[in-house]
């Protein structure tokens, strides 16, 4: 019995010393998953301003997933059993997903300041345009309009007649 232990753990050690860190065949490489991750998380996020009905999802999310995996010459079958692997190996995952992080990051925050210098050009046009104004008011001559009258007046009288009395009203 003693000699079967030696020899299943040697055979162990064995195997587990020739596992190689190189990925198998057929799998996408790290950086290319990487950037195909990041575009279908950025696919999945365009998702959410489409109308949420069942058919609306099928019909424009295939085709956004296909252009994503035509761009990366690679197919929904490889994708799947690339993410099954990096899914077994969680430190490759984590690395994979730190720089997808910082990458959709760094996205955004280029869009953001892209809206925000957008809404500041228009600020700053709309307070020269508004600037200029007087200065043009003032170098015309501008007849300003005066102040609207009334033409007609009109009087409103009441429209109050006296009751007449009725022997109610004249009871104590």
């Amino acid at each position: 019995m003693h000699k079967y232990n030696k020899l299943f753990f040697s055979v162990l050690i064995f195997l587990a010393a020739c596992s190689s860190n190189k990925t198998p065949e057929g799998i996408i490489p790290q950086d290319k998953m990487t950037n195909l991750l990041t575009d279908i998380h950025i696919v999945d996020g365009s998702m959410y301003n489409v109308m949420q009905l069942p058919d609306s999802l099928y019909k424009y999310g295939t085709d956004k997933y296909l252009m994503v995996f035509r761009k990366y010459h690679t197919d929904s079958l490889q994708f799947k059993k690339s993410f099954q692997y990096y899914a077994a190996h969680p430190e490759k995952m984590e690395a994979i997903y730190e720089q997808i992080t910082a990458t959709i990051k760094l996205k955004s925050d280029s869009v953001n300041k892209l809206n925000l210098d957008k809404i500041n050009k228009d600020n700053k046009r709309r307070t020269d345009s508004l600037n200029k104004l007087p200065k043009q008011a003032q170098s015309q001559s501008v007849i300003k309009p005066q102040p609207v009258q009334p033409i007609i007046k009109r009087t409103l009288k009441p429209n109050i007649k006296p009751r007449k009395k009725t022997h109610a009203d004249s009871l104590p």
